[in-house]
């Protein structure tokens, strides 16, 4: 068979291909559609009020339909005539609540969290408590949570006149409350996920499963948004957090079972000193008993790994968007990446998504790095918060590229070139997989890339804003 027979055979499977998932996604939104439709609808009082603040929890009137779509476990609550919806994985007119006292499922294999670290470790303890890793999951509280909940200010309207979204302080607790015609339910902001460096995102518990929440706050422009993903003009309110997303947001967790159940209570929040040493009890344990050794023992330290081991230890959350292979957590420092995540999505616009900008991946593609024996911690020290820095990190650059007249944009009146070679040669930039959407436009949160580059438009950029 020749070539052409060949490219005529690819094309015809590719489009059979294209149908086949075609037709398995809309025979689930089909499958959806028909239980939302074949659903009784929840038994409400007629001509039931809207929900007044602080009333507590109240069900839905009876002009809209309500309906368990058991495949999924979640309810929805819209109008067949209305294009918008409601989703929530509790029942409508009560409220989402959390499973204490939960027996973990599995044995902690020995994280402890970085208090246990901070007796012997003070300085590395804490400076990294402002590091973009130990914000990436928090508690919600007044010192950790962004966003205006002022009236004037903490409203989101959405592309749908019939729903609109209030962020509400009552007292110490903060809550999404949804508007939905004349209906309206209140769902916590309990866990943030994400270090404002982009963006704040909210989970909230119902019983032992983690969610997150519809809207999202953004730091650029200091604005309430949907969240990733999300389509303007729904209340989304029951997509899970599967252990992939904890794996790169937090330090340890008990998962109970697919898709999103944990022990509440095993949560270490963060991106701590364990995501990179290894689990600590047994190091704690023997330096408590042994204070006269200094020698670490049971911990690793990444810098006495080899090179492409050592970036690996990063490499679990910045290197695209990779899909678990093995059960969460189970990376070690000295570990593989292969072992225990699938290789990244290797299309051309993968570089980018919603979670990373894939720094592995781009920086390994540079001549910097073909040419040297840098790792990540050249650039950056893991255990201080240097964002935004771009003098500090171009001092580092500069330990190699030692003359500012080696650019070939040098001189340039009133411009040390030197203090920012981040910006011409590691531009930060939209892409089009982290969209976020909005009745005002789609908003796309640039990314920094970390292939190192002469990149002409970038630097032609810059030296505008010089101006």
């Amino acid at each position: 068979m020749n070539y052409k027979r060949w490219i005529v055979l690819l094309s015809i499977v590719a489009v059979a291909a294209w149908f086949i998932l075609d037709a398995i996604e809309t025979n689930r939104l089909d499958n959806q559609a028909r239980q939302i439709q074949e659903a009784p609808s929840v038994d409400v009082p007629k001509d039931q009020p809207v929900a007044a603040a602080n009333s507590g929890p109240t069900p839905p009137p009876r002009d809209l339909v309500v309906a368990k779509i058991e495949s999924e476990n979640i309810w929805f609550v819209g109008k067949y005539e209305n294009g918008a919806g409601v989703e929530i994985p509790f029942r409508p007119g009560h409220a989402p609540h959390v499973t204490g006292n939960l027996t973990p499922k599995h044995e902690n294999p020995g994280f402890v969290g970085p208090q246990a670290c901070k007796e012997c470790h003070l300085s590395q303890y804490e400076s990294s408590l402002s590091t973009a890793h130990f914000k990436t999951s928090r508690h919600v509280d007044a010192t950790s949570i962004d966003g205006n909940f002022q009236p004037g200010s903490n409203v989101f309207r959405s592309s749908d006149p019939n729903l609109r979204f209030e962020m509400v302080k009552l007292g110490e607790r903060y809550l999404q409350r949804v508007h939905f015609f004349d209906w309206s339910f209140e769902v916590p902001m309990e866990i943030i996920v994400g270090s404002s460096k982009m963006a704040q995102t909210y989970l909230y518990w119902h019983e032992d499963g983690l969610y997150q929440a519809n809207v999202t706050h953004i730091t650029d422009g200091d604005q309430w948004i949907n969240s990733p993903g999300y389509i303007d003009g729904d209340a989304a309110y029951a997509r899970p957090a599967p252990e992939r997303c904890l794996d790169c947001h937090f330090t340890y967790f008990d998962y109970r079972e697919p898709p999103n159940h944990y022990t509440p209570n095993s949560l270490i929040m963060g991106v701590t000193c364990e995501r990179c040493h290894g689990p600590g009890a047994e190091h704690v344990a023997y330096h408590k008993s042994h204070p006269e050794i200094e020698d670490a023992h049971a911990i690793a330290n990444p810098a006495r790994l080899d090179r492409q081991v050592q970036m690996e230890v990063c490499g679990q959350c910045h290197s695209g968007s990779r899909a678990l292979k093995a059960p969460a957590l189970g990376f070690r420092p000295g570990d593989h990446l292969v072992d225990f995540y699938h290789p990244p999505n290797d299309e051309i616009d993968a570089k980018n998504s919603v979670h990373t900008s894939n720094q592995l991946t781009r920086l390994s593609e540079s001549r910097c790095f073909k040419d040297s024996e840098m790792t990540c911690v050249d650039c950056h020290d893991p255990h201080a918060n240097e964002r935004g820095n771009t003098k500090l990190f171009s001092d580092r650059c500069m330990k190699c590229h030692q003359n500012e007249s080696d650019c070939g944009f040098h001189p340039q009146d009133g411009i040390v070139f030197s203090d920012n070679c981040i910006d011409c040669h590691m531009p930060r930039r939209p892409t089009k997989d982290l969209r976020l959407q909005s009745v005002q436009g789609d908003v796309f949160p640039p990314l920094r890339d970390h292939l190192i580059q002469v990149d002409r438009r970038a630097t032609e950029d810059y030296l505008r804003l010089k101006e």
